[in-house]
């Protein structure tokens, strides 16, 4: 649990901060096609594509924007926290192929633009963080209504899984963007639970908007999507407000 002692909005207005991957070698993009959610041919220099990488039971790893730099490698941009997860899970499945991973954190420069946290929040976009590593399949972050995955491409880690539960409308928890009346702002992974004490999902997300107010990404289960009133880690009971998303959560087929 996170509690914010600033009532600035720093952090919220300034870039956050990356972690940077680096493949190079031949069979970079193939390598990547049998492992993440998004169609790397459609990657190129002039085009950037984001997806995950998961296990091979659909649980997300990391998230990441892929890029193509000078030299033709691709250069994964994720999260910070869990380059060190990223890579391990990277170089399982790496060994096989022409491919160096390595980590270019520390002396990456990318021109790009990046979202501040609550830019990101807004945008209906989740992290995957070290606290919330395969804790969710992809569409529980709504990655299907994003664009993160391609469902006409081959098999990739966990691809039987995710297709099964696009197909079979198996997704019974997705995520929703929430307002606390609160100065504490909850961690990744805490568990939420509704006025009965029954468990009904966690956070994905969360960024102090102002000394009262913080917004959330929360995967709820969807019996209990509309709750109004939740308890968030060891927090009492509080009341939520329900925001609208910028994208419709896909519908089971």
């Amino acid at each position: 649990m996170t509690q914010q002692t600033s009532s600035s909005n720093e952090s919220e207005s300034s870039k956050a901060a990356r972690g940077y991957i680096k493949l190079s070698g031949p069979d970079s993009s193939k390598f990547l096609q049998g492992q993440v959610t998004c169609d790397m041919d459609s990657l190129s220099p002039s085009n950037s594509i984001e997806g995950a990488h998961c296990t091979p039971k659909g649980r997300m790893v990391f998230l990441f924007t892929a890029h193509c730099d000078e030299d033709g490698s691709i250069i994964l941009e994720t999260h910070p926290s869990i380059i060190d997860s990223a890579l391990a899970s990277l170089k399982k499945y790496g060994v096989f192929f022409k491919t160096e991973i390595t980590d270019i954190s520390d002396s990456y420069s990318n021109s790009q633009p990046s979202l501040s946290d609550l830019e990101r929040l807004r945008a209906g976009k989740a992290e995957v963080v070290s606290e919330t590593v395969e804790m969710f399949i992809p569409q529980m972050l709504n990655l299907d209504a994003l664009g993160y995955i391609s469902f006409k491409k081959g098999c990739y880690t966990g691809q039987e899984i995710i297709a099964r539960a696009h197909y079979r409308g198996a997704v019974k928890r997705r995520m929703h963007h929430l307002a606390l009346s609160t100065e504490i702002v909850p961690s990744p992974g805490d568990e939420i639970k509704n006025s009965d004490d029954k468990s009904i999902g966690n956070i994905a997300s969360a960024v102090r908007v102002d000394d009262a107010k913080v917004e959330i990404l929360a995967v709820l289960n969807d019996k209990y999507s509309d709750a109004n009133e939740m308890q968030i880690g060891d927090q009492a009971l509080t009341a939520v407000t329900h925001l609208p998303l910028p994208y419709e959560i896909p519908t089971s087929p």
